[in-house]
């Protein structure tokens, strides 16, 4: 089921920025050869492997499952498929009567607009985005995310977006502390963290979007329960992504959507793509106004 959201009261615009290991950790992560990287971090080790004719760096992402916390209790499988992706369709950019080509970004540093009219969640699990084919200079597809709202006790009339477990009932604490047992991990081997674990339950803040420009060379694992537009590819040519996931085959736990809806015309939300983006150098560090 697709749920509708409208627009906050004023359209929103947002211009895209290169995609970072840093900018995106709030809602997943960055796959890129650390080799190449300017934004390698101090952690990163390599091993060598193959007779000395390579460097293995492991862990560069973590497939999380969370499908035993699912209503069904179903188990999920890890699915790896394939999507090809045609580039989108841009909106001209078109200036408001009365400003200059002082005001904000003038029209040739605009490639075009992408309207976003549709967010989705996976909420029991993360998906990964690999491009095949494609090199570090090549622009090969935006990255839509936004955090998510706590639920409104006000609308508990309405079916939530997350599938909701019961309520738990609460124990007192001295139950709870007599019944304490050893962490299953010590200390230094607990597992780390999901990005977007524990912010899975309310919609998606459209006032705090934020819109990426990834380039070939990167691939991205979205967090467990991360509000994400569908794939979008920009440029000219079609893309293929290798995608990666677990799925136990019930359309509200593999799947959530929300449509993005406004009462006036102009009202969308868009996002402006910088024409420099289309040719963005290896580092990742194209500048534009943003």
């Amino acid at each position: 089921m697709t749920l509708a959201v409208k627009v906050p009261s004023a359209p929103l615009r947002l211009t895209a920025e290169p995609l970072t290991p840093s900018a995106f950790a709030p809602f997943g992560t960055v796959v890129e050869s650390p080799s190449r990287s300017v934004h390698r971090g101090p952690s990163t080790v390599a091993v060598a492997t193959n007779q000395g004719t390579a460097l293995r760096y492991g862990d560069v992402a973590q497939p999380v499952n969370l499908y035993d916390r699912a209503p069904s209790r179903l188990s999920a499988k890890l699915v790896m498929s394939m999507f090809i992706c045609s580039p989108r369709e841009l909106l001209p950019e078109v200036k408001p009567i009365g400003t200059t080509a002082g005001d904000g970004q003038s029209q040739g540093e605009v490639e075009g607009l992408f309207p976003i009219r549709i967010l989705e969640r996976h909420p029991f699990t993360t998906q990964t985005f690999i491009p095949l084919g494609l090199s570090s200079s090549d622009t090969s597809y935006l990255v839509i995310v936004a955090p998510t709202l706590p639920l409104s006790r006000g609308r508990e009339a309405r079916p939530p977006p997350f599938p909701l477990p019961e309520p738990r009932k609460r124990r007192p604490l001295g139950e709870i502390l007599s019944r304490a047992r050893p962490p299953p991990f010590p200390e230094n081997a607990s597992p780390a963290p999901s990005p977007g674990r524990g912010r899975r339950k309310g919609l998606p803040d459209l006032k705090n979007l934020r819109a990426f420009i990834a380039n070939g060379s990167q691939a991205i694992t979205y967090g467990v329960g991360t509000w994400h537009a569908p794939m979008a590819v920009v440029g000219k040519s079609k893309v293929e992504f290798v995608v990666v996931q677990y799925s136990n085959g019930v359309t509200e736990e593999d799947c959530q959507e929300v449509e993005i809806t406004a009462d006036i015309v102009d009202g969308m939300i868009v996002a402006a793509i910088p024409r420099i983006g289309f040719q963005t150098p290896a580092n990742g560090e194209f500048k534009a106004k943003l």
